[in-house]
């Protein structure tokens, strides 16, 4: 018996000057009706070839189709001619969900005008019946206020709100074949969760097959059915999801379940308290919203945050997007003018230091930024972008500078030959170490992380957290580590600051967080994270809601709107920040007793 999609003996080439090689070469995948296939590979692995060449949208040259079959319900997608695919399969029964739905929506037209063409493209449907159609699909992926979101353009609508537009827009063509390429990879875990539970509940409703394509292997392993693991363009292991990971006979298959399970505890030492690095006093930081009227609205993202950190020690700050994470760090490292409030570094106010004081102060902190492909010249070799602070900073000749840049590389795990490259042509993860090596250029006393590990494959992953954790013993590092990753966070740090519109709702050892949290909001963030072990997507808890506007926050608990456990108190108290235990904060009623 044939499976309702299969691929057979599948082998593309890809062709650049210097030479040919092949890029996919896949025996046979098969799924059946209404199913789940999840593969997993990590960044060069061949998984978006797979997406395009399925879709009929591989570029040839400088892809080469050598042999195979990808066979959809009975039909040969490979010998169909680019107009009968465009007419009869992508988008009517095959349709894509892409990694970032800003990539996939037009930013010119509002969310409304682009289903509605979809739609009458697709449905050969007129106007009014598109309109109708287009609203019962917003219905259907639970967006509140239909009229509205039709209305608005894509950047109106936050990272959770667009994916659910793309898969409306999937389902509005009646497409019973979907392509999920990495579609959760850019959201925070709450609102992942949520995308995973609602594309579960569309595939039981429309019968819809899927093909989830990820580098992240507990995400797959908690929304398939099967996995095939992918590497260096081959299947190496596949079968039910169960059986692979707890049995799995593949070495690489391994090193990747090896790789999950690493970032997710490691018995930390209690930090002794000596000195006070950092300490940031009642900080807020407001941007103006431009109105016509004379009242004048401010967006609130810091609001009246405390926080010390000691020497050597690593401070994970954890939240969903736009609870203010990046804000605070932006404006404890000067590049935001604070509303109120002080920064100490080294006993001095940040804010208070003059032009060379300031300058001073910027060669002992560094920062790592999330991308690495962007905060890297691709003009310079990696000795100029290494050496640049260094040259800012020091006075030392060309020698003493190029010994300096090779040290550094070799402290990072990159040969000495790394320096008469280009970024490019470096793999995510050799980026990132360049970054940190830059960071640390100048003998820095404070690094900050922001998202050192979430634009790289899950491999490149565990080794740059293995490198962090290195580093850190060896020159004794302070960080500030920003992630919504919680196993990062678990893995690498000493404390952990929660955030939440603006402000901290608990704080404390990451060990005492971790095993005991208080605040209902952090026990929601860790109930939505997948795990190896996690038994189906219905394990994962979703938050309801979005986070409420910063301009106008809820009275009382910001979070009150959110949590299930909230009573009248909360809607008009704001409940103050207590020590529980042993260097465990939170502010939350629920504990006063």
């Amino acid at each position: 018996m044939s499976a309702y999609f299969e691929i057979r003996n599948l082998k593309i080439d890809y062709k650049t000057y210097e030479k040919q090689q092949r890029v996919l070469d896949i025996e046979r995948i098969a799924i059946e009706k209404g199913k789940t296939y999840g593969i997993v590979g990590e960044s060069g692995s061949g998984k978006t070839v797979l997406a395009l060449a399925i879709m009929g949208l591989l570029p040839c040259p400088p892809g080469i189709i050598k042999s195979g079959e990808i066979i959809f319900d009975g039909q040969d997608l490979l010998k169909k001619k680019n107009k009968e695919m465009g007419e009869k399969y992508r988008g009517n029964r095959i349709a894509m969900i892409f990694q970032d739905p800003m990539s996939t929506l037009n930013p010119v037209f509002t969310v409304g005008y682009q289903m509605i063409q979809i739609i009458k493209q697709h449905q050969k449907l007129n106007k009014k019946e598109a309109y109708k159609k287009a609203i019962e699909m917003i219905e259907v992926v639970k967006l509140p206020d239909v009229d509205d979101i039709m209305k608005k353009y894509p950047h109106q609508l936050s990272g959770g709100q667009r994916q659910r537009i793309i898969i409306a827009m999937a389902l509005a063509c009646g497409a019973e074949f979907l392509i999920a390429d990495e579609p959760t990879r850019n959201l925070d875990v709450t609102i992942q969760a949520s995308i995973l539970k609602l594309m579960k509940e569309l595939q039981k409703k429309f019968g819809v097959t899927v093909l989830f394509i990820a580098n992240n292997l507990s995400l797959v392993s908690t929304f398939c059915d099967e996995i095939g693991i992918l590497h260096n363009g081959k299947i190496v292991e596949q079968g039910r999801v169960e059986e692979v990971i707890k049995s799995s006979k593949n070495t690489y298959t391994k090193i990747l379940i090896d790789s999950v399970t690493k970032g997710e505890s490691v018995t930390k030492k209690k930090q002794e308290k000596d000195e006070v690095l950092l300490e940031v006093k009642s900080l807020k930081k407001y941007f103006p919203v431009k109105k016509r009227k004379s009242s004048k609205l401010f967006v609130k993202a810091v609001d009246d945050v405390d926080l010390k950190i000691y020497k050597g020690e690593v401070v994970g700050i954890v939240g969903e997007s736009g609870c203010g994470k990046s804000t605070l760090v932006n404006t404890i490292l000067n590049l935001h003018e604070p509303t109120s409030g002080q920064v100490l570094f080294d006993g001095k106010n940040i804010f208070e230091l003059d032009k060379n004081q300031l300058r001073k102060t910027r060669k002992d902190i560094q920062i790592v930024f999330q991308d690495p492909y962007w905060s890297l010249n691709p003009r310079w070799l990696v000795k100029d972008i290494i050496s640049e602070p260094i040259k800012v900073h020091e006075k030392l000749n060309s020698i003493s500078i190029l010994k300096r840049v090779e040290d550094l590389l070799e402290l990072v795990g990159l040969p000495k030959s790394s320096a008469f490259k280009y970024p490019h042509e470096f793999s995510g993860g050799q980026r990132q170490r360049i970054a940190i090596a830059r960071a640390l250029a100048v003998n820095p006393k404070l690094v900050v992380l922001d998202e050192p590990t979430s634009s790289i494959d899950v491999i490149s992953q565990a080794q740059i957290l293995e490198l962090l954790k290195e580093l850190r013993g060896r020159l004794r590092l302070t960080n500030i580590l920003i992630s919504h990753d919680l196993s990062v966070v678990n893995y690498l740090a000493d404390k952990v600051v929660i955030m939440y519109l603006g402000k901290i709702v608990e704080y404390g050892e990451a060990i005492e967080v971790f095993n005991n949290p208080l605040h209902p909001y952090t026990k929601a963030l860790f109930n939505s994270i997948p795990s190896l072990e996690s038994s189906g997507i219905e394990s994962l808890v979703t938050l309801e809601g979005n986070v409420p506007s910063a301009i106008n926050p809820p009275s009382g608990c910001r979070f009150h709107t959110r949590c299930s456990m909230a009573n009248e108190r909360c809607s008009k108290e704001m409940p103050a920040m207590k020590v529980y235990n042993d260097n465990h904060s939170a502010a939350c009623f629920l504990y006063e007793q």
